[in-house]
């Protein structure tokens, strides 16, 4: 019997969840196992969100290192066992549907151990968000930037953004795009050190109901600066 794309990618994650979680939850703890829960779960159904969508001048970006003893290249083949110690299968698996589809990766390393990563992609589609969002042609998308707990708060997550900017930028892009939620400090005190003249294009709200999601931009009223 032959099984729905749907089916099948239902029963991964079900297969999936239990190392996922321990995964997640040694990563993250209890907001980790939530969110491996969540995503299989509660999320399938139902999802809202409000994101502010920034526009980042890349030329201007300022360079920003790694600190001492930690390296950026850009994704490999060769870096998915590495990715695996933290990244879930779940997501791991989207991951190498993002490589096929040419989105550019780049991963933190401390020695042979990877510590984070980020994603730009030349344009969005549904493998890299369920949100629309129409960017001109001299625009890339920034998103998806992660650091392991133990790593944060030591310039890691500063240098993963500039190498971001810096790999956009090499592509030929003038600008790059993102989407931060209002709650996530973390990623908008990132924004604040790696961006120079960044714009406040306006807020997108969104409601996903199952597979129908439903979305409302409301631009900013002057692209205004980001503070």
């Amino acid at each position: 019997m032959k099984i729905s794309p749907k089916l099948s990618k239902y029963l991964a994650d079900c297969r999936t969840f239990p190392a996922d979680a321990v995964l997640l939850y040694q990563l993250e703890g209890m907001r980790g196992l939530w969110d491996a829960l969540a995503d299989r779960t509660l999320h399938r159904v139902l999802r809202t969100g409000r994101v502010i969508v920034f526009a980042q001048p890349l030329e201007s970006a300022p360079e920003v290192p790694p600190p001492p003893g930690v390296a950026i290249r850009p994704l490999s083949q060769k870096d998915w066992h590495a990715l695996s110690k933290i990244v879930s299968q779940r997501s791991l698996a989207l991951f190498r549907t993002l490589a096929a589809n040419g989105r550019h990766g780049v991963v933190a390393w401390r020695g042979s151990e990877a510590i984070g990563y980020g994603w730009v992609a030349e344009q969005i589609g549904p493998d890299v968000t369920a949100c629309p969002l129409v960017m001109p042609p001299y625009a890339a998308y920034l998103w998806d930037l992660y650091v392991v707990p133990a790593e944060r708060s030591n310039g890691v997550g500063s240098a993963l953004a500039s190498a971001r900017v810096q790999l956009a930028r090499s592509l030929g892009f003038r600008e790059g795009w993102r989407m931060i939620a209002p709650s996530n400090a973390a990623s908008l005190r990132t924004l604040s050190k790696t961006g120079t003249n960044t714009r406040t294009l306006g807020e997108l709200r969104f409601i996903k109901f199952f597979t129908s999601i439903h979305t409302q931009f409301s631009p900013a009223s002057s692209g205004n600066p980001a503070s």
